[in-house]
């Protein structure tokens, strides 16, 4: 309806991505109910067209995948549905200019700010430290929840083999933990997401 790709079985296979069979069942189910009628062209191809919607004169003759949503896409340097660049290199150029421009403006922050502060979708570093002082169960706020699971879970474990080595530790354990908090949440406002202190997880924000 918004374009002049021809209506045919190939095209509509190819830029919907459906298997063949599903698509000649929608395309049934279409005809059946008075949605789409169908004609045939001089090659014998069935061409479709919908019911009641005249085809714009200026439209699109092909479409793109778009390689950022993988849905089909009105030629152009944007895709029409998600508004990302069509051209991957382009897209992954363009991500690393944003990436390097909010770098830059990071490290003229002055220092004492990026540390006490959370910028928006960030993480505050102080609260980060404070929530470790319960242990394990306060890295959940910035550290990869595989990795603030595990710690917890044997922490837990320690706790209920020997609750008075816990205690005992607990002068030296929660401070260790409160710093390894501070870490994540500090880690997490330079790469953006949650990103592994022991391992190399990282986990998309």
């Amino acid at each position: 309806m918004t374009t002049r790709v021809p209506l045919t079985r190939a095209n509509i296979v190819f830029y919907t991505g459906a298997q063949a069979s599903k698509a000649d069942k929608w395309l049934d189910e279409m005809v059946r109910d008075g949605l789409v009628e169908f004609d045939t062209d001089d090659d014998g191809e069935l061409l479709y067209k919908v019911c009641g919607s005249k085809r714009p004169a200026t439209g699109p003759k092909e479409l793109t995948r778009c390689t950022a949503c993988k849905r089909a896409s009105g030629t152009g340097s944007r895709c029409s549905r998600c508004g990302q660049l069509l051209d991957s290199h382009l897209r992954a150029l363009k991500e690393e200019v944003e990436g390097k421009l909010v770098s830059t403006a990071l490290r003229k922050l002055p220092r004492a700010a990026m540390l006490t502060t959370s910028p928006e979708g960030g993480k505050n570093v102080a609260l980060g430290g404070a929530l470790g002082l319960l242990g394990p169960l306060g890295w959940f706020y910035a550290a990869p929840l595989q990795e603030a699971a595990m710690a917890s879970v044997a922490f837990l474990l320690l706790f209920s083999l020997s609750k008075w080595l816990v205690i005992v530790l607990s002068g030296l354990l929660l401070p260790l933990s409160a710093i390894v908090g501070a870490l994540y949440a500090y880690k997490y406002n330079r790469t953006g997401r949650r990103s592994g202190l022991f391992t190399d997880e990282d986990e998309q924000p």
